[in-house]
């Protein structure tokens, strides 16, 4: 008992089991015919939300109902308030899923107002409940007009059957405690953890996958809720049940790198399990979006985030910076050079399952400060939970790493404070308790 408590990050689960465990709400695993509602940012305008949810059945007239009052949707065929939308419906065509996704649009939504909205069959009149989202406060502002903001972000947060030491219950039980405080939350690849089976490494296990969808319906229903792809999202037939279940703002079904403005800042997600090499089809579009963003915002904040990092000290393959040969290599000597090139402020990522921050870096070496910094900040956050646990050995430092490395469970609370400053918070799932905080000015570079 001496020694297991004198590991602390083995006393600290503990705690944190005993903590959060009773606090944890019984939750119903399935897929009713109206369950896994999403909402997702778009590419269309400010005042627009995509609305996709995953059934078991298919139904005839999937539709969207909404409005800015609270109504009951069976009333909708007699009343003339409630607002409608048509879905369109998605197929999965891998083999072992059977879901059916169907998406729609809400438009010409007002600023900073809540809304009512559910889902359902118009023909049937059969709708999920009614659920409530608040409209972004931008709508009716110049797209680099800055308005503070707080955005959570994590990785690698996977369904575990119970209430085990990395299970990903307790992160959602955190961040449903602030949701009321953050505008959207961004997924940094690797959900569910549905190919880890030993049946289903290859093909996928959809019932995994359906759990993690109700596992996190509370949270996606009410804000959008963002996400790249990781290594553990590709099945049988790669990234087809994760396109079609998370519609991001791409600019074609097959893509996997987006962008999107929100409060006068320029968000930017790429793909690190696609093609990212020169030329290549996302290469040439990331660096279409930072040249176009730039021309037009030369000094505005721009964020960028993806699952693998270019930087991070945790003994992990990936990490490894003595193995020339390694994808990570290729990775960074493709891309780097355009975080420097366009003045990219923050990089987010996942992949390692730790939290660790850098100091302004580039090419290994630290520029500038995070008071005056000469390129880019670079954080990794592949910390909400997992099946395969968190990692605790850490290779000899870098120069470029900076302060608190930590193998907790937690998120990233990423606070945009004004047109020259953001803060960026590590919460431990324990208490919400912060743990790591930083500043950081806007560098030009």
């Amino acid at each position: 008992m001496k020694k297991l408590i004198g590991n602390p990050i083995i006393f600290y689960k503990i705690v944190t089991i005993i903590t959060l465990l009773f606090s944890i709400p019984n939750i119903v695993f399935s897929v009713s015919q109206t369950d896994s509602i999403k909402i997702s940012l778009t590419k269309y305008s400010k005042d627009s939300l995509r609305i996709t949810w995953n059934s078991i059945n298919l139904i005839n007239g999937p539709s969207l109902l909404y409005n800015t009052e609270l109504f009951t949707p069976e009333d909708y065929a007699s009343s003339n308030s409630i607002m409608a939308s048509a879905a369109e419906t998605i197929n999965y065509e891998t083999p072992g899923f059977h879901s059916v996704t169907y998406t729609g649009l809400i438009s010409d939504l007002s600023q900073s107002m809540i809304y009512f909205y559910c889902v359902g069959d118009k023909v049937t009149n059969e709708w999920s409940q009614v659920f409530n989202f608040t409209t972004r406060s931008d709508i009716n502002t110049p797209i680099d007009h800055v308005i503070p903001f707080t955005s959570a972000w994590f990785g690698d947060m996977g369904y575990i059957d119970g209430y085990g030491l990395d299970s990903d219950w307790f992160t959602i039980k955190n961040l449903n405690s602030i949701k009321n405080q953050l505008s959207f939350v961004t997924h940094v690849g690797d959900i569910a953890y549905a190919d880890l089976d030993g049946h289903s490494k290859y093909a996928g296990n959809e019932t995994i996958w359906n759990n993690f969808l109700s596992s996190v319906n509370s949270i996606t229903s009410t804000l959008p809720y963002m996400t790249c792809p990781g290594n553990h999202d590709s099945f049988g037939d790669q990234f087809s049940v994760y396109e079609k279940t998370w519609q991001m703002p791409t600019d074609h079904h097959s893509n996997h790198w987006y962008s999107f403005d929100y409060n006068g800042v320029h968000f930017i997600s790429i793909s690190s399990e696609d093609d990212y090499i020169p030329f290549s089809d996302q290469h040439s579009w990331i660096e279409n979006d930072l040249q176009q963003y730039r021309k037009s915002s030369p000094n505005g904040w721009l964020i960028m985030y993806s699952h693998r990092p270019f930087y991070c000290n945790a003994k992990f393959g990936w990490c490894n910076e003595n193995d020339e040969k390694s994808s990570k290599r290729l990775y960074v000597d493709s891309l780097e050079n355009l975080l420097y090139k366009y003045n990219v402020n923050l990089f987010i990522s996942g992949h390692c399952h730790v939290y660790e921050t850098s100091k302004p870096v580039y090419n290994n070496e630290v520029l500038g400060t995070f008071e005056n910094p000469k390129a880019t900040v670079h954080t990794v956050i592949g910390t909400g939970g997992n099946i395969g646990g968190q990692l605790d050995e850490w290779y000899h430092p870098q120069s470029w790493t900076n302060g608190l490395k930590s193998s907790l469970n937690g998120y990233g609370l990423l606070n945009i404070l004004n047109s020259t400053t953001l803060n960026w918070k590590f919460i431990a799932n324990l208490n919400n308790s912060i743990v790591d905080e930083f500043y950081l000015n806007k560098g030009e570079f």
